[in-house]
């Protein structure tokens, strides 16, 4: 229980007595930053100017105190950073050099900014009062939550200050800290996977991630038999799939949540289709050759056709605990791994098809769906073109080449169509066009157009896109999309695929602005 009621109350000016602390979960900096770091990221991150623009107009609450704890004979402000930054800066608004101009905009409207310069504080005895105190408020019930990132490193720092799980289990008595443990422990895990795609590898390190799509998976059994994950007593997580192919794995995972291929709502029950459906698909990917599949043909293996298949052949046993289980033949040995205490089952994978020597692999880490995460649809266009692009975020483009590229033209036309009708022009009439309109007149007219709007780079890439010349990327191009639409001899392969969007890419985030 914390008795703060002999905590002593101190005077303290906000700019030469307290320090923001460099520990502070909020943050994602290295420990030996300067305080004005520390203000930047709060100000960008954490919506500080906001704050300062609410002390201006209100003033400055007190029944929130902030708490400090002395290190190193400084004071440290270990809850309240962000009131403390704010009242810093209306005293120094060059503390955050990007937002100076409009801090002291702010602060010139405050009558007496000194008598914000003292405030009280509580100065919590030790540190682990501190950081038990930092704990209830933002784990518990008791006051709005931190983000389940930030959950998750509230106590990863503390595992990291040397505590066991144990000790933070008997330490936190009301806070899910088994839940937090195992959270943090599969970031950790997903973080430290090798990317191909580094905008992958960023995404998952941020803010912005959705941790709570990868915890609709990570409790399931039969998805970390499928990873050959295994987690210890000591919530400690390891894999017996070769790095490569656990790599694999997990950009897959993390670019399927990234283009919202899944999330909270298609993972919601373990037993539903879409649940089923994507784990079989982690399978199927687990099973196929490094070679990327060619043509129009699915090469044999559907996710749907390996949902009853172990990967790398392996057989399952049910997680002790978890109630799951799973079938499989296995020709090469089979094994079941330990669940974590509380219920959290994980499995590692046994044998290998064929011989002990043979390795399961998935093939390569390039990108297997079109990156349209920056791309979103003005709610004036038609509901055809949403579709379309929700289309195109989900497809498969090893799989289905053919697929996409005719996808990719009808998204294209239909877009450069909305996008006229949007700014009041009739294609028909600027093209004279007398009968349908089709690609090309569309193209011609947004070539024509981008100019006057400010876009006259990008009428470039709509020229490339109109040419029909077998040069640089010819994928990229009408003649390639005209031909692979209705010339029978002609199909698409992964990489025309991908040429093509990166043709589009900067294009089409234009022409779909609101």
């Amino acid at each position: 229980m914390i008795d703060m009621s002999t905590w002593k109350e101190l005077t303290v000016d906000v700019v030469d007595d307290l320090q923001l602390d460099p520990h502070n979960v909020r943050l994602e900096l290295s420990d030996n930053v300067t305080e004005g770091d520390i203000v930047q990221d709060l100000f960008s991150n954490e919506g500080v100017l906001t704050l300062v623009d609410g002390i201006s107009k209100v003033g400055y609450l007190t029944h929130e105190i902030p708490i400090v704890i002395r290190r190193n004979k400084v004071l440290v402000v270990v809850e309240g950073n962000r009131r403390v930054a704010a009242l810093k800066t209306i005293q120094n608004p060059y503390l955050a050099p990007v937002f100076q101009s409009q801090i002291s905009r702010i602060a010139a409207t405050i009558p007496n900014r000194d008598s914000l310069r003292k405030i009280q504080v509580k100065l919590a005895p030790n540190e682990d009062d501190a950081s038990r105190l930092v704990g209830a408020i933002h784990t518990g019930s008791q006051r709005r939550a931190w983000s389940p990132n930030r959950q998750a490193a509230f106590f990863q720092a503390q595992l990291d200050a040397g505590k066991s799980p144990l000790d933070l289990i008997e330490q936190y008595p009301t806070v899910e800290v088994k839940k937090f443990i195992l959270r943090s422990r599969f970031l950790q895990v997903f973080r430290s996977a090798t990317y191909g795609d580094l905008e992958l590898k960023s995404y998952i390190a941020s803010r912005k991630f959705p941790v709570s799509v990868l915890e609709r998976l990570y409790p399931n059994n039969d998805f970390l038999r499928i990873l050959g994950l295994t987690v210890d007593q000591d919530y400690n997580i390891t894999t017996t799939l070769p790095e490569d192919v656990f790599s694999g794995l997990v950009e897959k995972i993390v670019g399927d949540i990234k283009s919202k291929y899944i999330d909270t709502r298609k993972l919601n029950k373990t037993t539903s289709p879409k649940y089923q459906e994507y784990l079989a698909e982690l399978r199927n990917l687990l099973n196929e050759d490094e070679e990327e599949p060619t043509g129009g043909g699915q090469s044999g293996n559907s996710p749907a056709a390996s949902s009853n298949r172990s990967p790398g052949g392996a057989g399952m046993a049910s997680t002790p605990g978890s109630g799951a289980s799973s079938t499989g033949g296995s020709t090469g040995g089979s094994g079941a791994g330990t669940g974590p205490p509380g219920g959290t089952g994980a499995s590692g994978v046994g044998g290998n098809k064929g011989s002990a020597g043979d390795k399961p692999s998935v093939k390569s880490k390039r990108p297997i769906n079109l990156d349209t995460s920056d791309i979103s649809v003005p709610a004036t266009f038609p509901a055809s073109v949403s579709l379309i692009l929700a289309e195109l975020s989900r497809i498969n483009i090893t799989i289905y080449p053919n697929a996409t590229m005719d996808l990719l033209r009808t998204f294209l036309e239909k877009s450069i169509k909305a996008y006229a009708d949007n700014v009041g022009v009739d294609i028909r009439t600027q093209q004279n066009v007398n009968g349908f309109v089709y690609l090309s007149h569309c193209l011609k007219w947004l070539e024509d157009y981008l100019p006057t709007v400010g876009h006259r780079p990008l009428a470039q890439v709509v020229r490339k896109l109109a040419s029909g010349k077998v040069s640089g990327y010819y994928s990229a191009s009408t003649d390639a999309l005209n031909a692979i639409n209705h010339n029978h001899k002609v199909h698409a392969e992964a990489e025309d695929v991908r040429n093509c969007w990166s043709t589009m890419h900067e294009l089409m985030k234009v022409v779909l602005a609101p």
